[in-house]
């Protein structure tokens, strides 16, 4: 029923060493081009994963062998995905894994742009500003600038040299000017610890929340119960505590468990609560939405979006009241991905000038 009353809608594109694969799912009969495979059954989800870029994993059904093979590891592939004509990108990336079961072709895929590790080199005059070198060293990657509100453009008094990633560097040059940086697909948003409430979703059972927000935070008290032999009547806790053998741990491991527990704790995301609405493609990290639904009314910020599956999206929010809250929440979001070891990043290898 859903499907029929919001016209969901799956475009995807795969860029082969043989040229594009456009396909469409349902079919759209207003769509005449032979190039395009309209109408074979397209399903898809989208997970969020801390420690490496996201992904998304897709399932084509009814395609023919010649066309399978074409697509290989590597390959572009872009999702796009939304109601009717309102649809956007959902993520963009290319293939990591292909598999083909029973004529279905599964393919798993990062959200990793092409361009991504994309060596860049490049000198600035004194004088120049941040937003201007962000925005050259976008054009040089093949990336676009949506947002750039820079708490500070920092101007580079002595010039400045750039000699490494592209979107590393413009990530150094947004730390720079106190300001965060997130991207979605071949976009950059850039935005400061003091965002403005304009421009905000409106999140509710009218627009397309689909039940309440799940707070995080649920007490409760853990009992710990002892198990006794029935034959000695003694605790089996206490027979297990004499046992040598369990006692018996190796230095490596303990020292194993301890820095597992660390990580564990580093990488825990503090949010207030879990919300399932209905595929809002504009949404990404970071963003203020306006939350109404029948216990709660209030602003609040996204700390991720951690699925989107059977056009449905599962955020974690963290409820905002002023600015000085919003601050907080993005230095926490900011020390979290700092801690976060992100593979395939470059590192930067030269950046001198700076004042």
């Amino acid at each position: 029923m859903r499907n029929k009353l919001f016209l969901e809608r799956t475009e995807l594109l795969i860029e082969t060493s043989e040229g594009s694969l456009n396909f469409i799912f349902p079919k759209d009969y207003k769509v005449a081009d032979p190039k395009i495979i309209n109408g074979v059954e397209i399903k898809w989800d989208y997970k969020s994963i801390s420690e490496e870029p996201n992904e998304f994993n897709i399932k084509i059904q009814g395609l023919t062998v010649t066309t399978i093979a074409k697509i290989q590891l590597k390959d572009k592939i872009k999702l796009t995905a939304g109601y009717g004509t309102d649809i956007g990108e959902i993520a963009a990336g290319i293939i990591s894994r292909k598999e083909v079961d029973k004529g279905v072709l599964k393919i798993k895929c990062r959200e990793v742009p092409a361009d991504f590790k994309k060596l860049v080199s490049a000198g600035y005059a004194p004088g120049t500003t941040a937003s201007f070198i962000i925005k050259d060293l976008a054009g040089k990657i093949g990336f676009t600038v949506k947002q750039c509100d820079l708490k500070t453009d920092k101007v580079y008094s002595i010039g400045e040299s750039i000699l490494g990633s592209g979107l590393y560097e413009i990530g150094q040059i947004v730390k720079d000017c106190d300001s965060k940086m997130t991207t979605k697909n071949d976009f950059i948003y850039i935005y400061n610890n003091e965002p403005q409430d304009k421009g905000k979703i409106k999140l509710s059972y009218e627009s397309g929340l689909l039940e309440e927000p799940k707070p995080q935070n649920i007490e409760e008290i853990s009992y710990k119960v002892e198990k006794t032999n029935q034959a000695t009547g003694k605790s089996t806790s206490n027979k297990k505590k004499d046992d040598k053998k369990s006692k018996k741990k190796s230095k490596k491991e303990s020292t194993k468990t301890s820095s597992k527990a660390k990580a564990e704790k580093k990488e825990e995301l503090k949010y207030d609560y879990e919300i399932k609405c209905l595929l809002i493609y504009l949404l990404k990290k970071g963003d203020l939405i306006e939350l109404i639904s029948n216990d709660i009314s209030s602003v609040c910020q996204i700390v991720e979006i951690s699925d989107i599956s059977d056009f449905i999206m599962t955020l974690k929010v963290r409820v905002v009241n002023n600015q000085s809250d919003v601050k907080n929440n993005k230095n926490e979001l900011e020390k979290r991905d700092k801690s976060v070891n992100r593979k395939g990043k470059t590192q930067k290898t030269k950046r001198k000038g700076k004042k």
